[in-house]
């Protein structure tokens, strides 16, 4: 079996990853999760970048309620784990286990992007998942 460890994330990640504003309500987003068939979304603000993000978990907190009443960045996990593209999958595996995660934003570095020149955002530019590991891994067997 070929040494997986020192993959790129970039190799491997899924890109695309389908985005939502903070100030969107929980409404809009349901219906972006539905309609791509995903369970989750990247969450940024254009003067921060990357935010949060927020899952099917997270609508099921506010089952019942008034969905377009209500704002993403009020449900959504705060301050996302994530790596960058060039970290390796073996430390992307150790970041999922330990935090007992089953997705991983990878971020971007974009400067001079909404606000100070020169300053740095991070935005994301895609998601590694524990299938796309387990993918990997059938193919190497």
């Amino acid at each position: 079996m070929k040494d997986l460890k020192p993959i790129k994330v970039r190799e491997i990640m899924a890109r695309g990853v389908l985005i939502i504003p903070e100030n969107a309500s929980v409404a809009q987003a349901v219906r972006i999760m539905v309609d791509n068939k995903v369970s989750g979304l990247a969450v940024t603000s254009s003067q921060e970048g990357l935010v949060g993000v927020v899952s099917d978990t997270d609508v099921m907190k506010v089952f019942g309620e008034d969905l377009t009443k209500i704002k993403v960045k009020d449900i959504m996990t705060h301050n996302p784990i994530t790596v960058n593209k060039e970290s390796t999958l073996a430390e992307a595996c150790q970041i999922m286990r330990e935090k007992k995660i089953h997705r991983l934003l990878i971020q971007e570095e974009v400067k001079g992007v909404y606000g100070k020149e020169g300053e740095t955002k991070y935005f994301p530019a895609g998601l590694l998942s524990t299938t796309d590991i387990v993918k990997i891994l059938a193919e190497n067997i």
